[in-house]
């Protein structure tokens, strides 16, 4: 029996730049926005999630979509 999603949810995760390790390495902090109607098109949330970069002190690294589903064989 084939599985399928059920309980979709969308978040998305603005990385930012949020100083250095000891190491030199850049650390990043994750500002994320729970919620997000899973039919939003990546374009769409791309573009909400640059309108939010833009707003940020902090120089961003990466804007993701995440998605969190439950499988069932039902």
């Amino acid at each position: 029996m084939p599985a399928h999603r059920i309980n979709v949810t969308t978040a998305l995760k603005i990385k930012v730049e949020n100083g250095t390790t000891d190491t030199g390495l850049v650390k990043y902090a994750t500002r994320s926005y729970n919620s997000i109607n899973p039919e939003i098109t990546d374009d769409d949330l791309y573009t909400i999630g640059q309108g939010l970069a833009a707003m940020q002190t902090h120089e961003v690294g990466d804007i993701q979509r995440t998605e969190t589903a439950t499988l069932s064989a039902d």
